[in-house]
């Protein structure tokens, strides 16, 4: 399936057949009728209906897909724990989700399926792929020691470097933390599930493996559906960081975990691409001051009105081995092709092998490849695109690429400090 036919707002409803071949049919509301009909004239080939409830169509199994301009499949699958029947799922090319309709015809079977196979497969201590909102993550039982080696292993992580346990319901904090502070419940009940991971004093039966050997553990509830439909299904606590190699650009669509990854796991639960883009925020709650260790979508801006003084901790240098949180190391999240941040990219404009990172159109052309992590600098597109754009550019065989950062405010103080990360630390070259 082939089209770049979707216009402004409107749907397509994806039906695959039995050769795995998908049917598109534009689904539009009775209030854009008239852009439906330029549209029709534009692509005589494909049915328009015109209907006030295109949702009918999944739960009556007239459709398999709602295909959204903005690249949302949207599908009809009950999952167990999770509130609502429909789910949606982000791609960054229409390619991807087509490719993920005929992966997954029907999904209201399809998936339920996977999630029950998977989910045995992770409380067998085996390890499995995920994705939640904010990247892919390589999940093991936190409650199994060889599960977790096995983490470490399969992403050549150093053990000094702590995992985060990513939980369904709040009853799997039993066990994990010592106890839940006023201060905790209140940030789980406004971000949970969420980008939010809370470090608190540990449970003493918490193996020293997947805190690195710290007197606290650091937890999540993701907010992704089939995340939390894996883990309760489990019936484990999940230690899942990036499901990449250590110090490797975070994966954010299962297609990146297979570059990486494939052969030393066992499955990759393939949900199209991370929403939110950039790893979770990471919040000490056992501090005198709740302190940031990690920056991400949630900050100071929105934590403030409920803690108060929240204070940013500072990132740890190239000899640090004591860690209360992953990615706080002074490299991460690093490409194979060199990354440097410069003040200003138009000085590339005539370099051929030299890629270009932009954060909005600006109006030039240049003679290397480009890749728009957003076209008019909004950074929640920007981070929901920020790894995705890297690893486009990584893959061209590039001499380097670069990038400027964004203005420190919002997830912007995240964007740049995963840009910060991943650049490298050589002296600026020239075209």
């Amino acid at each position: 399936m082939h089209t770049t036919l979707v216009p402004v707002s409107m749907l397509v409803h994806c039906t695959a057949d039995e050769s795995a071949s998908a049917t598109m049919l534009v689904v539009y509301p009775p209030e854009e009728r008239g852009e439906a009909e330029y549209y029709q004239k534009l692509y005589p080939a494909f049915p328009f209906l015109e209907t006030e409830n295109p949702l009918t169509l999944l739960e009556e199994g007239k459709a398999s897909y709602l295909l959204g301009r903005d690249l949302t499949l949207t599908c009809y699958c009950p999952l167990d724990g999770v509130d609502s029947p429909f789910l949606t799922f982000l791609f960054h090319t229409l390619e991807d989700a087509c490719t993920y309709t005929r992966s997954y015809p029907n999904p209201a079977q399809d998936l339920p399926r996977l999630i029950k196979e998977y989910a045995k497969l992770l409380a067998d201590g085996k390890l499995v792929a995920f994705p939640t909102e904010t990247v892919y993550g390589l999940g093991g039982d936190a409650t199994n020691e060889e599960a977790v080696k096995g983490i470490f292993a399969a992403k050549e992580r150093p053990f000094f470097d702590p995992l985060i346990v990513h939980i369904a319901e709040l009853s799997q904090l039993d066990g994990l933390v010592a106890e839940v502070s006023e201060q905790a419940h209140v940030l789980m009940q406004q971000f949970w599930p969420g980008p939010l991971t809370l470090v608190m004093k540990k449970h003493p039966q918490v193996a020293d493996i997947v805190t690195a050997g710290s007197e606290t553990i650091a937890v999540r509830m993701p907010a992704n559906p089939l995340a939390l439909a894996l883990i309760k299904a489990s019936g484990k606590p999940i230690a899942a960081p990036s499901a990449n190699r250590f110090g490797y650009t975070s994966p954010t669509t299962a297609e990146h975990v297979r570059e990486q990854l494939s052969g030393r796991i066992a499955a990759i639960l393939d949900g199209g691409a991370c929403t939110v883009g950039i790893e979770s925020t990471v919040l000490a709650l056992h501090t005198k001051i709740p302190t940031i260790l990690r920056p991400g979508k949630i900050g100071v801006q929105e934590l403030s009105p409920l803690l108060g003084e929240v204070a940013l901790a500072k990132q740890a240098g190239p000899t640090d081995t004591k860690l209360e949180s992953p990615g706080l190391l002074e490299s991460h999240y690093a490409p194979t092709t060199p990354l440097y941040l410069v003040d200003d990219v138009r000085q590339y404009q005539s370099c051929k092998d030299v890629g270009v990172l932009l954060f909005e159109d600006i109006g030039i052309s240049f003679q290397g490849p480009v890749a728009y992590i957003s076209e008019d600098k909004d950074s929640e597109t920007a981070a929901m695109r920020l790894y995705w754009a890297i690893r486009k550019l990584d893959g061209m065989g590039l001499r380097f690429m670069v990038c400027s950062l964004l203005p420190e405010q919002g997830i912007g103080v995240a964007i740049n400090n995963r840009l910060r990360k991943a650049a490298t630390k050589k002296e600026q070259p020239s075209c």
